[in-house]
């Protein structure tokens, strides 16, 4: 699981968001999945949504879009 704000970041390394708002655009169109929010440590307390971005569904968007998984990653925190 990932924050919104987090995915943005990620989708900003590729140059394909740069904003919350196009993860938002995405999730709407059903590119990316929502799953339920991460309740626990600094996560949980700085974002404004309250829902999480599946990483699974993240990976998938990325390898559609023609980026190597070695890049997405090591653009993926651990």
């Amino acid at each position: 699981m990932l924050t919104v704000e987090k995915t943005g970041n990620i989708l900003n390394h590729f140059n394909i968001g740069f904003t919350e708002k196009a993860v938002v655009g995405y999730l709407q169109r059903g590119l990316l999945q929502k799953v339920s929010r991460i309740e626990t440590g600094y996560y949980s307390r700085n974002t404004k949504y309250g829902y999480s971005i599946d990483k699974g569904s993240l990976l998938t968007f990325l390898l559609n879009r023609g980026i190597k998984e070695e890049e997405i990653n090591s653009a993926l925190p651990a």
